[in-house]
């Protein structure tokens, strides 16, 4: 064994007691404050970072759920900079589940800003399209609108699927998500 496997042996070997210990020296809680202001200030600082991301061109503007940030980066990633405790415990897959839900139910709140056309700069969305309802090629590209339910849509080149542009609105037979 070389020294350098040897040195990263030694770190992953004290990584590993650190996340055994932390949950029991830490409490990143003062023990008056109940679970709902728990759950809402983990939710504020997660959409927080959310937006952050969304001004950086990270993820897109139009995010309505975890499994969406998914698809884009580590989304669990959130939870664990926002300090959520996760220790393996029913109660921390609560509180979890609990702050997640609070996330996607404001990310889908409609006062939200979302891509649309002309107002998107995430790259791999494309708002336009050539055709028209019949199939048949236009001069110029207008905004894409589903051909079900008429919403604005956009197509997501790096999910290579089609979205409703607003994330507030509801799953129609062409456009769902799947979370």
């Amino acid at each position: 064994m070389d020294t350098l496997t040897a040195q990263r042996a030694t770190h992953i070997t004290h990584l590993r007691a650190l996340v055994r210990i932390w949950p029991a020296h830490h409490t990143p809680d003062t023990p008056t404050t109940d679970q709902a202001g728990r759950v809402r200030r983990y939710a504020e600082t997660i959409v927080a970072a959310i937006d952050d991301d969304i001004s950086e061109g990270i993820v897109p503007a139009g995010i309505g759920s975890y499994a969406d940030l998914h698809r884009y980066i580590d989304a669990n990633d959130y939870l664990i900079a926002a300090g959520v405790p996760y220790d393996g415990t029913q109660a921390s897959i609560d509180l979890t589940v609990a702050v997640q839900g609070l996330v996607v139910a404001r990310l889908r709140h409609g006062d939200r800003p979302y891509c649309t056309h002309g107002a998107c700069n995430y790259p791999a969305h494309d708002h336009t399209t050539a055709y028209d309802p019949n199939g048949q090629d236009l001069n110029q590209a207008p905004p894409m609108r589903c051909r079900h339910c008429d919403r604005p849509a956009h197509y997501d080149a790096r999910l290579d699927d089609y979205r409703h542009d607003d994330p507030a609105t509801p799953d129609c037979f062409l456009i769902h998500r799947d979370d």
